[in-house]
C-alpha cells in the first residue's frame, strides 16, 4: 500500500529559516520513515504567493492531498508543525482533512506539539539546553499568540516553567493576546532581573524574529526592553533548528505509526 506523510506548516519565506527549520524537520521524518513518501505543505496563502514570486512552489494542504491521490497513495498521515491547536490548525489543517474524508483508505491527522499536559515539560526539556543563560540572566520566550481567540497554551507553558522554578518568562507578539509585553516586564521586575536572553518560541524565524522580536525599530521587543533599562541578548534561531525539538515530531508520528 502506497503511503505518505505530509509535514504541514504555516510556512516561512526566509530561505535560511525555511531550510534550517522546515526542510530540516521534513528531512528528519524522511530519514526515519523511508517507506513513506514525505512531502511538505504550507497553510499560509500569503507565504505561498510570496514564494511563487521567487519561483518556489509549495503546495497548500488541499493541493498536497490532491496530488497524493493522483499518485495513488492510500494511507496518509498529516503531521502539523503548528505548535498549538489554535485557529490555523483548526481551520487550515483539520478543515482540509475533513474535505478529503473518505477519499483515502486512511487519512489521519497527528497532534500539534502542545496538546496534552505532558507536552509542556517535554518542550522545555527540548529547548532549554539550547539556550544557556549567563549569570543573572532571565530567559524570555516570545511566541506568536492569536489575534482573534486567546490561546491558553502560552500561559500553561509559563505555569510549567514556574512549577519547575525556572528563570523563564513567556510572552506573545500579538498585542491583543496574553501574556503581553507588560506582563513579562512585570515578572522580570518582580525578580529584580536586569539581564535578559530574548529568544523565539516559534518554529521558524523570519520577520517575526528579525523585525518584531529583535529589530532596531522602537516597537520591537528588544528595543522596548532595552529602553526599560534591561541588558538584552538575543538568539534568533527558530525552534526547528534544535535537534531535540525536531525529534518531538517523530514522537508524534510514533504515536500513530509505531
Amino acid at each position: 500500500m502506497k503511503q505518505a506523510i505530509v509535514f504541514c506548516s504555516f510556512g516561512v519565506s526566509d530561505a535560511r529559516a525555511r531550510e534550517a527549520c522546515l526542510d530540516a524537520s521534513a528531512a528528519l521524518i524522511r530519514q526515519h520513515y523511508p517507506d513513506f513518501l514525505v512531502c511538505q505543505a504550507y497553510t499560509s496563502a500569503f507565504i505561498q504567493k510570496r514564494l511563487r514570486g521567487q519561483g518556489i512552489l509549495v503546495d497548500s494542504l488541499p493541493e498536497a492531498l490532491e496530488r497524493l491521490l493522483q499518485q495513488g497513495c492510500e494511507r496518509v498521515i498529516i503531521q502539523p508543525s503548528h505548535l498549538t491547536p489554535g485557529e490555523e490548525f483548526d481551520h487550515k489543517v483539520l478543515g482540509a482533512a475533513d474535505g478529503f474524508a473518505g477519499r483515502f483508505r486512511s487519512l489521519r491527522v497527528s497532534r500539534p506539539v502542545f496538546d496534552g499536559p505532558e507536552d509542556y515539560p517535554r518542550v522545555l526539556a527540548a529547548i532549554l539546553p539550547e539556550l544557556p543563560l549567563a549569570a543573572g540572566e532571565q530567559l524570555v520566550l516570545l511566541g506568536h499568540g492569536s489575534p482573534h481567540h486567546h490561546n491558553p497554551v502560552y500561559e500553561r507553558l509559563q505555569q510549567e516553567a514556574d512549577r519547575q522554578q525556572l528563570p523563564v518568562h513567556v510572552g506573545v507578539l500579538e498585542p491583543t493576546d496574553t501574556p503581553d509585553y507588560d506582563t513579562v516586564v512585570q515578572r522580570l521586575q518582580q525578580r529584580a532581573a536586569r539581564k535578559v536572553l530574548l529568544a523565539p518560541l516559534l518554529l521558524a524565524g523570519g520577520m517575526h524574529v528579525t523585525r518584531d522580536m529583535a529589530g532596531d525599530a522602537p516597537e520591537s521587543w528588544r528595543s522596548r526592553l532595552t529602553a526599560a533599562d534591561f541588558t538584552v541578548r538575543t538568539d534568533l534561531r527558530g525552534l526547528g533548528e534544535y535537534p531535540a525539538f525536531r525529534a518531538l515530531y517523530l514522537r508524534r508520528l510514533q504515536e500513530l505509526i509505531g
